[in-house]
């Protein structure tokens, strides 16, 4: 690479001797051909090995991008719940499209400008060593000045670049809100509101944009003006060489094609270190995302996709399987608090759960339902007390792969994934074919979606729209619920998931989970169901009845036995029978 930098200037000098000797006959016309032709080569040459060498430097700078978002994806979802929770989504959307562009741009600049202006330059320079030493340590005095001149500058660049992503990472944040709560936007009449805002913070992102866009203008004509100081000593120092013969018209030409290469490349080394700290700046906004890379065969296909990441062309690992039977649990003095409270919501709670038991779980609103149920998915860190399984297993002993295979989940608000009603049915389930057809079936009679599908326009193949915007609130619980069918969970944690369904066709999925997960069922498929609700029509139905009250357990029992004790569970059921009676006169 170096010789293919050198050589069209050292052979342009020697064409231009060899036809100034043909001229004054002295030489022969055959050698300003075969100069000429050389050049030319020479040309050709360069030309081919920086075609050669921007195809590699750009492969591998899309490659380290693609790593890099993945890598950051991988380590997002590997974040604890309560520090998931404390970054807005917007901001972790900004780091990783955003940020690793910015340290992909930086990236791509370092690589290619080790090659277009660094190692250029080197071999410009050994060039211009070759033909005169010391006039070459003079014509280049000004370029530690710029370098120190870009060291200097990396303070602002820095501070210029961090303020550019915070700008847009607060946009971002804002736009994302806003869109998923478009309706509520809408009705509140907040639209020209939510637009001026929308206009203001892009106003600071233009700004804080162009002040980098100001800063790098205003110092690259200064880099320019330095790299070109030069040119005095080349001038009045190469002029008196060539009067004094010291070096020839063509070994001058040649002098000055190196230098003026190298001064239309130098000035790009003070602009390189300013393009590495801005990268640096969003690489620092980056790196807490990140998870260790994966390591990964690397295939043929890796040498021509651009877009390789190691590890893409294998299968992932095998998911957990779960165990061949539901699962026990046991709740041991288990105190625990949402992270910034200063309040517990739930406090040294004891509970025993069977294998395949059906629990129901109610009390006052604020009693610490959700709590349990986020304690029962390991989610989160708990302040005293442990949750074993089969009385053995430490929940937060599992990795996040053995908790999704033994555990299920179904919230009140359930997230749909933008695509069909299949697709996310079958989102843990990746099993295709007859046998995948036949359970789907089932678990749509079990969730009571058989109706509501011949309504749709494609059947299972209806897109539902982001979040299932598309369809109704008990229509999302429902096809969620059929997802949670799907993942056969050895233990199903149900946090009051039918509040969107009226009460008969709550009753009928009662009655699909018993079947599915029940005693009926065989054993491989059966679940320990734990069922969160405010409403307890379905309750009779339970094995046992937990009732909590201001964090702890005040009633246990079965739905007769709570009932004649009189108690808060019993002064809820009657409530709640009443007004059912109500409203059906």
């Amino acid at each position: 690479m170096n010789t293919a930098v050198v050589l069209p200037a050292v052979l342009l000098g020697r064409a231009i001797d060899a036809a100034k000797a043909w001229a004054s006959g002295q030489g022969e016309g055959t050698s300003v051909l075969w100069a000429g032709l050389a050049y030319a080569g020479s040309m050709a040459l360069y030309q081919g090995a920086r075609l050669v060498k921007r195809w590699g430097l750009r492969v591998g700078n899309q490659r380290i991008m693609a790593s890099m978002r993945a890598d950051a994806l991988r380590g997002v979802l590997s974040w604890p719940m309560n520090r998931l929770y404390s970054v807005p989504i917007g901001d972790l959307m900004a780091r990783i499209i955003g940020d690793v562009e910015v340290v992909g741009r930086g990236v791509r600049e370092l690589t290619t400008e080790a090659w277009d202006t660094v190692l250029f330059s080197l071999s410009l320079i050994a060039g211009m060593m070759a033909y005169d030493p010391g006039l070459t340590l003079l014509t280049l005095l000004p370029v530690p000045l710029g370098l120190l001149l870009a060291l200097s500058m990396g303070r602002w660049v820095s501070e210029r670049t961090v303020a550019a992503r915070e700008a847009s990472a607060a946009l971002t944040s804002y736009l994302q809100e806003r869109l998923v709560g478009l309706r509520v936007v809408r009705l509140f009449g907040r639209v020209e509101a939510t637009v001026a805002r929308v206009a203001e913070l892009s106003s600071r992102l233009a700004e804080a944009s162009l002040a980098i866009v100001r800063l790098r203008s205003s110092l690259q004509p200064v880099y320019r003006l330095l790299m070109l100081g030069g040119v005095v000593f080349l001038l009045w120092l190469g002029g008196e060489r060539v009067a004094t013969g010291a070096m020839s018209l063509g070994a001058l030409i040649a002098y000055l094609d190196l230098y003026n290469r190298f001064v239309n490349r130098g000035h790009r080394i003070p602009q390189l270190f300013n393009s590495v700290q801005g990268g640096a700046a969003a690489y620092a906004r980056l790196e807490p995302l990140l998870a260790p890379p994966l390591d990964g065969p690397v295939s043929w296909r890796s040498t021509v996709r651009i877009a390789y990441v190691p590890g893409l062309d294998e299968p992932g690992p095998p998911l957990p399987e779960r165990p061949p039977h539901p699962v026990a649990i046991s709740l041991r003095q288990v105190t625990f608090r949402y992270p910034g409270n200063e309040r517990p919501v739930l406090r040294r709670i004891s509970l025993d759960i069977p294998a395949g038991g059906f629990v129901a779980v109610t009390g006052p609103v604020g009693c610490g339902k959700s709590a349990l149920a986020r304690v029962l998915l390991g989610l989160y860190p708990l302040e005293e007390g442990q949750v074993l399984l089969d009385g053995v297993v430490p929940l937060d002993a599992l990795s996040p792969a053995e908790r999704a295979a033994w555990i299920g989940y179904l919230p009140q608000t359930p997230f749909l994934f933008s695509g069909t009603v299949r697709e996310n049915i079958l989102f843990t389930f990746p099993a295709q074919g007859p046998q995948c057809d036949a359970e789907l079936d089932r678990w749509l009679r079990l969730a009571a979606l058989e109706t509501d599908l011949q309504t749709f326009p494609k059947g299972l193949d209806t897109e539902i729209g982001e979040r299932g915007l598309r369809v109704s609130g008990g229509q999302r619980q429902r096809i969620a619920l059929a997802r949670a069918f799907a993942s056969r969970p050895a233990l199903l944690v149900l946090d009051d998931p039918f509040s969107a369904v009226d009460l008969d066709t709550e009753a009928q999925i009662i009655a699909g989970l018993r079947e599915a997960f029940g005693p009926a069922a065989p054993l491989e498929q059966r679940a320990t169901v734990v069922f969160f609700s405010h409403r307890l029509g379905a309750f009779p139905l339970a094995d046992q009845v937990v009732v909590l009250d201001r964090g702890r357990i005040v009633e246990q029992g079965a739905h007769e036995a709570l009932l004649a004790a009189g108690g808060l569970y019993a002064r809820i059921y009657r409530a709640q029978q009443q007004i059912k009676a109500r409203e059906g006169m």
